[in-house]
């Protein structure tokens, strides 16, 4: 079987084209000879997971094949290397971060724990503080890893003292792209329509929560009066 991970970053969506048609050149590859595709459905940047899933999504059609859907936060816990209780958490910006706990397999494997989540970074570590060994692993895990640290060394509600909570802040070496194609191979045979994948944003497009807010409408009805 044959297999290839495409990232993408939506600050380069016009080169999108070109690198795929780099890389199945550099696997000697043409689409039809991929049985499987692979993509990350958030959450992460609203305009890089449209154009990323569409694309995957194409290919699927096009050439007959399953595609799998693998979000960013199990990606990051797949990236954990051993098995242990994982909190993925990324960067979700304006002072907030997406997180969800993983139960990390021996396989590899990850079993989700709860729901995914954008929130303060408090409300992410109050939501797990009952788990006793942890990896904290992520971007957002290693840039507020000092933040992380110290809720875990708090005196709990009820009084008791922190210990023995002893919670890792893990970086990975590996790239969210590799913990989607190592989900995505585990889960081969469990393949989609691919009109069934659908993003997962956990959180509002910005335009929408301006249009809920009443900003967006007032701009442009201010654009159409000076028109």
């Amino acid at each position: 079987m044959k297999s290839v991970s495409v990232g993408f970053d939506e600050h380069r969506s016009e080169k999108l084209w070109v690198e795929i048609d780099s890389l199945l050149r550099e696997t000697d590859l043409a689409i039809e000879g991929v049985d499987l595709f692979a993509v990350c459905i958030g959450p992460g940047g609203f305009t890089g997971l449209r154009v990323g899933i569409a694309a995957a999504k194409g290919f699927a059609v096009a050439a007959g094949k399953p595609i799998i859907g693998v979000t960013s936060l199990e990606a990051t816990a797949a990236n954990v290397t051993k098995t242990c209780q994982v909190l993925a958490m990324l960067n979700a910006y304006k002072g907030e971060v997406y997180s969800q706990l993983f139960s990390r397999q021996g396989d590899g494997a990850v079993v989700a724990e709860n729901e995914p989540v954008v929130s303060t970074l408090r409300f992410a570590l109050e939501r797990i503080q009952h788990v006793e060994q942890l990896v904290v692993a992520g971007e957002a895990a290693v840039e507020l890893g000092h933040d992380v640290a110290a809720f875990a060394d708090e005196i709990r509600p009820d009084g008791s003292p922190p210990s023995p909570r002893s919670w890792l802040i893990q970086d990975t070496d590996s790239s969210t792209a590799e913990g989607v194609a190592r989900l995505a191979l585990m889960r081969y045979g469990e393949g989609v329509r691919a009109e069934d994948v659908a993003a997962c944003y956990v959180k509002s497009p910005e335009a929408e929560i301006k249009l809920a807010k009443g900003l967006l409408g007032s701009k442009i009805d201010r654009v159409r009066r000076l028109g």
